[in-house]
Parts: C-alpha cells; structure tokens; sequence
C-alpha cells in the first residue's frame, strides 16, 4: 500500500503544514509549548508513514497508535491557555478540528495494518 494515497497520511501532512505556519510568529514562550506542539505535529505523518513500511501487524497498529497518541497531545496543547495567546482562538478551533479528523482517519487505518 502506498501510504502517500491515504487521506490519513495527506491530513497529517497538512496538519504538520498548518500548525507549523501558525507558529511561525511564536517566538519563545516560558515553557516548551510551542516546541512540543510543533514536534507532535510533525511526527505524525512520519508515524503513518512509518506504520506501513516493512513492518507486521504489530508494529503497524503500535506506530499508528503512536500516532494517535501525538494527534492527542497536539490537540491537548492546542487547548492549553499558553498557546491559545499564540494560536488565535478561531485558528486553534480550526486547528483542532483538523486534528480530529486525522484521529479518526488514524483509527481506521488500523484495519489496513499487514496480517500477522
């Protein structure tokens, strides 16, 4: 299968994309918000990607639950009152509704993983 052609790993790029633009005016904020939004983000696709490259069933639903996992920290930072004074309330929202789709489009490929 050629992950490329997944809605799930397409989302997850343009996810990666948006959240990236988003805080490129950020500068440094007091903690690591900014940082650990930005390395969630660009996880994920190379999570989905990861999942189906010459792995067995096993390590396919590990790396996409990793995944999950990431897109559920990227939308508990995007919650956060630290980003929400970077990310715009009306962003964030579009940014956490991005990220909800990608969860369930991440959950559905895990029927998709190679037999064991």
């Amino acid at each position: 299968m050629d992950v490329r052609e997944t809605p799930a790993w397409r989302k997850a790029l343009g996810l990666a994309h948006e959240v990236c633009v988003a805080l490129e005016g950020a500068g440094d904020l007091r903690g690591d918000s900014v940082q650990r939004l930005r390395r969630a983000a660009l996880a994920v696709p190379s999570l989905v990607a990861d999942a189906f490259l010459g792995t067995d069933a096993r390590d396919c639903r590990d790396r996409l639950s990793d995944a999950a996992a990431r897109v559920g920290e990227l939308r508990q930072l995007l919650r956060s009152p630290e980003l929400r004074r970077v990310v715009p309330g009306p962003e964030a929202d579009a940014l956490l509704t991005e990220a909800e789709a990608l969860d369930l489009e991440i959950r559905s490929l895990g029927g998709r993983c190679p037999e064991a």
